[in-house]
């Protein structure tokens, strides 16, 4: 599965560690159950430190090039094209 943002990887996350709910996603990892709410309902992105902990934790086998996608993603949502350009020659 390519993940391409935040709720993706929420999704990809649930699957990995075998759970139904954003909720036990909060628990598990320290997030509050606010901003687990705030990534599925597409107002806020995760962090980049909590996406890669949550790629490294659901033991992603490709976490730094998933990570790179992510940010290449990120940027380009966010107008930045040379940002984009270089998240994505990362993994290239």
């Amino acid at each position: 599965m390519k993940i391409t943002n935040s709720i993706e990887l929420l999704d990809w996350f649930k699957a990995a560690i075998d759970v139904e709910s954003d909720y036990m996603v909060a628990k598990l990892t320290g997030l509050t159950t606010q901003s687990v709410s705030a990534v599925r309902n597409g107002k806020n992105e995760f962090s980049e430190y909590t996406a890669l902990k949550l790629l490294l934790v659901g033991d992603h086998p490709e976490a730094l090039e998933t990570m790179a996608i992510l940010q290449a993603f990120k940027a380009e949502k966010n107008g930045d094209e040379e940002a984009a350009k270089f998240w994505r020659q990362s993994v290239a």
